[in-house]
């Protein structure tokens, strides 16, 4: 029952009490776009849309009730594709009744030049043209509209149906664009959402306090900036936020997996000690921390912990034989557990603690994140 031993361990983290709290904080930005918004869209599209928006803000909500953050990070993506894509379609409505009425006046040459200035200045309209139109068209058409109210009223009749068509294609192409790129943007909401959780998965509280408030303000930044840019539907921002959010993991993964290897090491160390072990610590080349402790007579343990695995290796007793070395053992995992540290056996070597096989799925869990 001495002999090798193996075992694997990880800081225990749960991030899902925090992402439960971002989540409610986001879906506040939603209660806001319905109260500032629902009026448009159902004036626009009728109740019925207006309910569905509701109904997804409402499911967001559902969820963060029933304490389930990734199915609510979903709803809330899903939410803001409906709500943009509501708000657009209202837009659309708004902007062909607005031709429509538009077309009932045209004999008024001086209501058609009023009618185009309306349109163009129109704050719907100007956000499609500002963000989906070239810079050559919208100069195109603001300077051509300066002209539209000059000439006789059969030419001002003209010149503003013209601009009018000139307009409603601008328009139309600026839509197909957002459209689009709201397709694109929902393609990336996965990769956002597995960015975030990965990124939140990291548990920074083992690193000196000014390199973990560096880790806190750069993850909230790069999640903020995702979900601004979720909302505003703006593509390269947030693919920028999901390689942000990788970078930033990958970053301070070896950072934090040395500040782990050096806080096992310790709660090891003091395991072993308040078990009544004498103990001594090295460090080989290759970064494995090697705890080798003795006790009266003639117990011994030697603990490898190392820098690139969960894994650790025990051996109990050396090669002599320890009839007691599963109880050991035993005694020091719960030390370890008074410690914060949840230790799990995958090889017993020759002992068979309680009858249980040898082979488990076992890992070390010490703390704070995986």
């Amino acid at each position: 029952m001495s002999g090798p031993k193996r075992g694997t361990w990880r800081f225990v983290y749960d991030p899902t009490p925090q992402r439960l709290a971002d989540l409610g904080q986001f879906a506040m930005r939603q209660d806001t776009w319905l109260e500032r918004n629902g009026s448009f869209v159902g004036r626009y599209l009728g109740s019925e849309a207006l309910a569905r928006a509701r109904v997804a803000r409402d499911l967001v909500h559902q969820y963060i009730t029933l304490g389930d953050p990734d199915a609510g990070f979903d709803a809330y993506g899903q939410a803001w594709a409906l709500f943009n894509q509501l708000y657009r379609d209202a837009a659309e409505v708004q902007r062909r009744r607005r031709i429509g009425e538009q077309t009932r006046v045209q004999r008024a040459a001086e209501g058609l030049v009023q009618e185009c200035r309306e349109l163009w200045q129109a704050p719907e309209n100007q956000a499609l043209v500002q963000r989906w139109v070239d810079v050559p068209g919208r100069y195109q058409l603001a300077e051509t509209l300066t002209s539209v109210g000059s000439g006789t009223a059969r030419e001002v009749q003209e010149k503003t149906r013209a601009w009018q068509n000139r307009f409603a294609q601008a328009l139309r192409l600026a839509g197909q664009r957002a459209a689009e790129n709201a397709r694109a943007v929902k393609t990336c909401v996965p990769a956002l959402r597995s960015a975030t959780q990965a990124m939140e998965e990291v548990n920074a509280d083992v690193l000196s306090r000014p390199e973990r408030r560096r880790f806190e303000d750069a993850k909230a930044r790069l999640r903020d900036e995702g979900e601004d840019a979720l909302t505003r539907e703006d593509l390269q921002v947030l693919r920028n936020a999901v390689a942000g959010m990788k970078a930033l993991v990958a970053e301070y993964e070896p950072k934090i997996r040395a500040a782990q290897l050096k806080k096992a090491t310790e709660v090891w160390r003091s395991a072993l000690a308040n078990c009544g072990y004498g103990v001594t610590l090295r460090t080989e080349p290759d970064g494995t921390m090697v705890i080798e402790a003795t006790s009266f007579p003639m117990k011994a343990v030697n603990v490898r912990v190392r820098p690139d695995s969960e894994e650790v290796n025990l051996e109990v007793n050396g090669a002599r034989d320890h009839a007691a070395c599963v109880k050991d053992v035993q005694s020091l995992q719960a030390e370890l557990g008074r410690q914060g540290v949840a230790l799990k056996m995958t090889d017993w070597g020759g002992g068979k603690p309680g009858g249980v096989m040898q082979q488990q799925d076992a890992r070390i869990l010490v703390g704070g994140a995986k």
